[in-house]
Formats: C-alpha cells, structure tokens, sequence
C-alpha cells in the first residue's frame, strides 16, 4: 500500500472515530454462508472468542468477564449468540457452568490462528522497536512506550508513541535516526509510530511532580534500558565532582 493511500485510510479510520458510526445492514446475511458476520459481528464477540480459542481449558462467565473487560451480562449475551452459532460448548449447569471454544468446529483451526497472528503481529512490532532502540549510537538511557498504546486504548487513527531518553542534551540526532530506522517497519505493519525524544535535564524537570511525566510513565510498555522511575531516581542525583589531577 503507498503512503499515500495508507494516509487516506487513516483519514477514514479517524472519521469514523469521531463521530461517524457504521450502521447495522437492514439486510439479513445467510448465516451457513457468512457465519462469521455473525461470530464477529460486536467487539464483545471478538473479545470472547479470542480468549477461548487461546485458553488452555473451560472458562466461567466471571473469568470471561475479567480478560476481556466486559459485565458479565455482556458476556453472557455474547456466548448465547456463540453457542447458537454452534462454537462454544457449555460444560455443567447453574453456577459451575463453564465454557470453551468446540474443537470440531470446521472454523476452530482457521480462526484461531488469525487470532494468533494478531498476537505474533503486535510481539513482531515490540522486537523490531527494541531492536531499533539497541543499535542506536551512543546507546539510549531507556527507553518506552506510553500514551493509549500503554493504556491498551488506542483506536485505529492514534500513532505509537515512544519516548526515548538519550544520554547527553542532544535529543534530535538519535531521535531522527530512531524515525529513520522505524520508517520501513512502518510501512510493512501499517502503523504510525511517534517518538519523543528527553534529555537529562528534561527527566529532572519533568519527574518532580509534572502531570505529563505521570501520563507518559504511568502505564508504559518497556523498550530498552532503564524505567522511568530508575531513570527519574538516577539522574535526579547530583553528579559527583572529579578529582582535579595533580597533587
């Protein structure tokens, strides 16, 4: 896909994050031949599938609930719609009711690897940005991820954000190598990613009681070299005078 394109489609996914919604089809769709407009047709479904096609044995609706940030009422209502569908087996009654994911179902295998690939797709985007970081010359202090990304809230419009921590005062030589460097992962993984680059001084400044320090810290998806919180702690200290030489 062109950069060019790949702008457009980021324009049409920030329309629709703000304010535009797409409406439900007045038109029913065959469920034999499109079952999956069914099984993946509300986020709580996808949720709910996804946990189940990746669980090691049954779940209870509590447990569903937790993981996948949904009540338990959602929950619920996403598993009749999945068991109507033929892909979930409910095993026990009344309270010790547990469920998991029909392994017989033809669409078992097929779609649990395209949650698979959705999970080796976002680990690939953490290697290739730790990867990235490590070769920088002179070598980053720390590194991270923070913002919705971190929160695990972002939408389809919102970049990646990184904040980088270099070494000495220069921020823009390292910071414009690490955009050089991510440019090509980028294309090929469809994302934006935005790197924000500190000095020492800036953590100094930024760690003592800031709100944004807290924003961009507080979560955040370790990169490279130390956390926040160690690099607030280290550099706060004052620099130990040398020793002047001679006698």
């Amino acid at each position: 896909m062109a950069k060019k394109d790949w702008h457009n489609h980021r324009m049409i996914a920030y329309s629709y994050g703000h304010g535009l919604r797409l409406r439900t089809p007045d038109a029913p769709e065959s469920f034999l031949r499109h079952p999956l407009s069914t099984l993946l047709s509300t986020p709580g479904s996808v949720r709910v599938l996804r946990e189940l096609l990746q669980s090691d044995g049954p779940l209870a609706v509590s447990e569903l609930a937790t993981v996948t940030g949904l009540s338990t009422q959602g929950v619920r209502n996403t598993l009749i719609l999945l068991r109507s569908g033929g892909f979930v087996d409910q095993l026990g009654e009344g309270r010790s009711r547990l469920y998991r994911a029909d392994l017989s179902h033809p669409l078992y295998v097929p779609l649990g690897s395209l949650f698979h690939v959705e999970a080796e797709r976002y680990e690939t985007i953490l290697d290739s940005l730790r990867t990235a970081v490590a070769t920088l010359v002179p070598v980053p202090l720390g590194a991270w991820i923070y913002g919705n990304v971190a929160r695990g809230a972002d939408g389809p419009d919102e970049d990646l954000e990184v904040a980088l921590v270099a070494r000495d005062e220069d921020v823009e030589t390292p910071v414009d190598r690490l955009r050089e460097v991510l440019g090509p992962m980028q294309d090929v993984q469809r994302l934006w990613i935005s790197v924000l680059g500190l000095s020492p001084s800036d953590v100094r400044r930024l760690s003592v009681g800031d709100r944004w320090w807290d924003k961009a810290t507080r979560p955040h998806v370790m990169l490279f070299g130390k956390a926040p919180d160690e690099l607030a702690t280290e550099l706060a200290r004052p620099a130990v005078p040398r020793k002047p030489f001679g006698p």
